[in-house]
């Protein structure tokens, strides 16, 4: 194990006290060695005292070799690098349309803005539309207002299956249950799922994280800012300020 010259120098200590301060005195890592051998020597030497099988000297090496290597994994772990999780837009499968809606509400004024988009399984834009509201209560009030302008929009386009895609995870329950039937916007939640049902063969509800909603959220902004109060528009062809957002959104060949 070349350690004949420390084994030389311990030979000449008269006692376990100056041995080990001797021991601490050399470098780490022929301290650990020095330890991690006594310590299997002593454990060999403990079994055949008990009658079991003499550890031969070669035995005893490998096994010291072997827990050095694990105490030097211990002081140089291995870091490894966090995956970075990209969250983005996913298409909805082949047989259905998927919708994104957002809408946002200015408490000060009492209005809000939304905006929505109509895309396909391969991610292609078939339609998006944008609008504001002059008076509105509240955030969730606005989000709902902004599910049911769109609906009824992408209905009047023929769409019979969609997915319905919100970040507004209080609307995605309201619309998904009947938890919410007793608040104030109950009329109005009770309206949506009553054109769901009427208008659509499947329409599912699905929450997203904002990421994911980046096309209907610069819509909305869109819709608030630029489109005169109380109006809406409808856009057949991608608008230019989210050319780039739809784009990001597309699926690759390779995912």
């Amino acid at each position: 194990m070349n350690l004949e010259e420390v084994r030389t120098e311990l030979e000449m200590c008269r006692s376990g006290q100056e041995t080990i301060t001797k021991i601490w005195a050399l470098d780490c890592d022929i301290q650990n060695k020095i330890f991690v051998f006594l310590w299997r020597w002593w454990s060999a030497r403990n079994k055949a005292n008990a009658g079991e099988k003499m550890a031969s000297s070669d035995e005893i090496c490998k096994s010291v070799a072997f827990h050095l290597m694990d105490i030097a994994k211990l002081g140089n772990p291995s870091h490894e690098v966090p995956r970075t999780i990209i969250l983005k837009w996913k298409p909805p499968p082949a047989d259905c349309y998927k919708v994104n809606v957002d809408a946002s509400f200015h408490p000060r004024t009492m209005t809000g803005g939304w905006g929505f988009v109509a895309r396909d399984c391969s991610g292609n834009f078939l339609e998006a539309g944008a609008g504001n509201f002059l008076n509105v209560a509240s955030a969730l009030q606005a989000e709902a207002l902004a599910i049911l302008r769109s609906i009824e929009r992408v209905a009047d386009l023929g769409m019979t299956r969609i997915i319905l895609e919100t970040d507004a995870a209080t609307l995605g329950q309201a619309l998904r249950s009947e938890v919410y039937d007793r608040s104030p916007n109950c009329a109005l939640f009770r309206q949506i799922r009553d054109v769901m049902c009427s208008h659509f063969f499947q329409c599912t509800v699905s929450v997203c994280p904002r990421a994911c909603n980046s096309v209907a959220d610069k819509l909305d902004a869109h819709g608030a800012s630029v489109v005169s109060p109380g109006s809406c528009i409808f856009m057949c062809h991608i608008p230019d300020f989210v050319l780039d957002l739809v784009s990001g959104d597309m699926p690759r060949a390779s995912e």
